[in-house]
């Protein structure tokens, strides 16, 4: 089975998300994509966020439509600062045969070095990374060990520039998030009130 893991605050997710979801669904022929909401990024440590059963709520409801998506509560479940390494050498013990993939953007693999035992990650999985316009790449790959090089698969994106902090302000802002976030996320932004507050 080819499985592919797609981290984040999605806070709230959005289309964004969503696209480079189906794009590298579509690269590395996933049989499922695993959306997995962190509990705390540790790269967020200090930033307000929104509920995690909000969040993971708004992830269900904007990937119900897809047969290949799934949503998974581990990291909220597990408590504490999230890791990606947790999820995936839990992951792989879930699924010893699987294929794994690491779904992330530009943005993500500059800090790579950063995350919590890469070298672990890049055992474990390839990484599929969405290519945005903005990024210099060929730079961000130069800037890598040559192990961790090897394990990156480019995803062709749809440029959509879209962020959540960006939603959010809308939201608090009393400006339309219309075509930004399915209708049904919107719905339940509106009926919990969420982003009111700064």
């Amino acid at each position: 089975m080819r499985i592919g893991l797609f981290g984040g605050t999605f806070d709230p997710v959005h289309y964004g998300h969503l696209r480079l979801a189906e794009e590298a669904r579509e690269t590395a022929n996933l049989e499922r994509v695993l959306f997995v909401p962190a509990r705390v990024s540790p790269f967020r440590l200090h930033e307000s966020r929104t509920a995690p059963a909000h969040r993971l709520q708004m992830l269900r409801l904007a990937t119900a439509d897809n047969d290949a998506f799934e949503v998974s509560a581990a990291e909220i479940q597990r408590g504490g600062v999230s890791y990606t390494v947790d999820t995936v050498l839990a992951l792989r013990q879930q699924y010893p045969e699987a294929q794994l993939s690491l779904i992330l953007g530009a943005d993500a693999l500059q800090g790579f070095l950063q995350w919590n035992c890469p070298e672990i990650i890049v055992q474990e999985c390839c990484l599929l990374v969405g290519v945005r316009p903005s990024y210099d790449l060929e730079a961000i790959l130069a800037g890598l060990p040559e192990a961790i090089r090897q394990r990156v698969q480019l995803v062709a994106m749809t440029p959509m520039d879209i962020s959540a902090s960006d939603i959010r302000l809308r939201v608090r802002t009393q400006r339309s998030i219309r075509y930004l976030t399915p209708p049904h996320v919107i719905e339940y932004i509106q009926q919990h009130r969420l982003y009111r507050e700064p």
